[in-house]
């Protein structure tokens, strides 16, 4: 029994030392796993932290590419830019760590379903960098290769218009447009003031948040008023650098001079007319862009008469005591403020495009009591119906460098067709809004009366403008030029920002509207004599008072052209010529995309 126990005892000591001897080779087991995952951690963590510092280099390297795409060396440079930033800026250094940068056009429109990162497309306004980089494991695995892409575009953002033009700042013009314009206010505001306007610039973000909206693509779906709009403007014009003396409290006079019922859509669509035709992937890119104060003012008042009855300008074409002139203009299409991109879409269309007005305009000049000796003329009206169709103007190019002195902006400018008429039939062509006009009636322009003294006084002559065999008026159309590229430098405020595309053959800039009237006007006056056309004979005898008609009209003619070329300027549409006012250039600050 005693030897029993024994036994049970030394066979009892032998499993207890297997059981420890177990347990040990679990927890060392164990404590290996530890070990192995720690040590794997490590390579891991280091892996997440190289690669998240591998992004950052490849971020901050395609954003210094991207901000260099678009001056004059392209590609080049962008690529020089971007691995110099990616080696030099951000350390990358390693041996075997490379840099890839690829440009290309980064556009949200062009490639639906698909990347919008593209190497084909222009122009070129973005880079993606690959940052590659072998990494190895310290205690687990075989190294690895690690890369990290980014892509970042910078949009370079030109505003313009096409027309209306600060070198119109003439006389009452501009007082008698906007009191047209505003109903028939009463604005009496110096040149000085609209120069003033003129030369104030505001940021278009800070028009979006002086009417309390919270992006460039809520400002562009709204519609204000006219009188709130002003009121906006005169909130961000506190904020420009750029402020006229005067432009705060003029902004003030106007406001309080427009009319309730007044409204300005602030977007351009294909459906609505608007203030503004933005033309970016990123409407938000388009808050660092200006636009001056008087452009605003003059494209929103007439967005907002679109429309609305007539526009009553007779007091603005002032050629008393020479002659009166009644004036209406009807506004079919108002001007826009472009905003946005260079470069053509897919489809061969331009980006970025301002549209100058498409307007219908009705002037009848009077002369009246004229004595040509035995001949009285009592009364003398010429009817003119002029249509001018939309001018065109579209960004072909920008580039930016260091200096806004070389950076520069190219913009085609092309003006629309004008067709005038002198007729009988120029009230109907007025009012009329469906069909094309007519000019099928010879215009009577007078009706004189042959006076000799105590024996004869008898109304015998019509004089006409026209042929009245064919039953014409007299009509021309002036055909547009080929659009015209301009060239803009980055400095806003100096002798560039107005330029103009004349190739106009028929007359020179400041004469050649009504001054063909008067060029046409001898060789289509007729005479008929008690309703009849005269013989030969009398027709001879009566000439030199046809000549003297002329006589009369061509000063007024040529006079009421140096009042209404420039008051079409303003309401934005010129005939054989076409004006950009550059509104500023906006060199895109890089932003990743992807």
């Amino acid at each position: 029994m005693r030897l029993a126990r024994v036994t049970r005892r030394g066979r009892s000591g032998h499993v207890s030392a297997r059981r420890q001897r177990g347990v040990t080779a679990i927890v060392a087991a164990l404590c290996l796993g530890v070990m192995l995952t720690a040590l794997g951690a490590i390579d891991v963590g280091n892996l997440y932290f190289v690669r998240r510092e591998m992004q950052r280099t490849a971020d901050l390297a395609a954003s210094a590419g991207a901000q260099t795409i678009s001056n004059g060396n392209g590609c080049a440079a962008a690529t020089a830019s971007a691995q110099n930033n990616a080696v030099k800026g951000n350390g990358l250094t390693n041996s075997t760590a490379s840099v890839a940068v690829v440009c290309g056009r980064w556009d949200p429109t062009a490639n639906a379903g698909q990347s919008y990162f593209s190497t084909s497309g222009a122009p070129l306004n973005a880079v993606q960098v690959t940052v590659s980089e072998t990494v190895p494991y310290f205690f687990v695995g075989p190294a690895r290769v690690v890369q990290a892409v980014a892509t970042a575009e910078a949009t370079n953002i030109r505003s313009f218009s096409l027309t209306p033009t600060v070198a119109s700042l003439s006389g009452g013009l501009l007082n008698g447009l906007l009191n047209g314009l505003l109903g028939g206010s009463n604005l009496n505001l110096s040149v000085a003031s609209y120069q003033g306007l003129a030369t104030t610039q505001i940021k278009l973000g800070d028009l979006a948040t002086a009417l309390g909206v919270g992006s460039m693509s809520q400002l562009l779906g709204a519609q204000v008023s006219l009188a709130k709009l002003v009121s906006a403007m005169t909130t961000a014009a506190g904020q420009s650098a750029t402020l006229g003396v005067t432009a705060i409290t003029d902004l003030g006079t106007i406001q309080a001079a427009i009319p309730p019922g007044l409204n300005v859509a602030l977007g351009s669509t294909g459906s609505t007319n608007g203030l503004l035709a933005v033309a970016l992937n990123d409407p938000q890119a388009a808050a660092s862009a200006t636009v001056n104060l008087l452009d605003t003012l003059l494209v929103a008042a007439e967005v907002a008469q679109q429309g609305q009855s007539a526009i009553d300008l007779g007091t603005a074409l002032n050629l008393a005591p020479l002659a009166s002139v009644t004036a209406k203009v009807k506004i079919i299409e108002p001007p826009v403020i472009a905003v946005g991109e260079a470069g053509q879409n897919a489809d061969g269309t331009w980006r970025t495009s301002a549209h100058s007005a498409d307007v219908r305009l009705y002037l009848n000049i009077n002369l009246v009591n004229l004595n040509l000796g035995l001949v009285t003329v009592n009364a003398l009206n010429l009817p003119v119906y002029i249509e001018v169709g939309p001018g065109t103007a579209t960004l072909q190019s920008t580039q930016c460098t260091a200096s806004k002195a070389t950076s520069q902006s190219v913009i085609g400018a092309q003006p629309g067709l004008a067709y005038v008429c002198v007729g009988g039939d120029v009230a109907s062509d007025f009012a009329n809004t469906t069909t094309a006009p007519t000019c099928s009636q010879p215009a009577v322009i007078t009706s004189a009366s042959l006076s000799v003294p105590l024996l004869l006084n008898l109304s015998l002559i019509d004089i006409s403008v026209g042929n009245t065999a064919t039953n014409q008026g007299l009509q021309f159309q002036v055909q547009p030029p080929a659009p015209t590229p301009l060239t803009f430098n980055g400095i806003w405020g100096d002798s560039d920002d107005y330029q103009s595309s004349n190739s106009n053959a028929v007359g020179a800039e400041s004469s050649y509207l009504l001054t063909q009237i008067s060029n046409n006007l001898l060789s289509s006056l007729s005479l008929t004599v008690a309703g009849a056309n005269p013989g030969s004979v009398l027709a001879a005898v009566l000439q030199p008072l046809l000549t003297a008609v002329n006589t009369l009209l061509s000063p007024v003619l040529i006079s009421l052209d140096a009042l209404l070329v420039p008051l079409l300027q303003l309401l934005g549409v010129q005939i054989g010529v076409s004006t950009v006012h550059d509104l500023g250039l906006a060199c895109g600050q890089a932003q990743l995309v992807y």
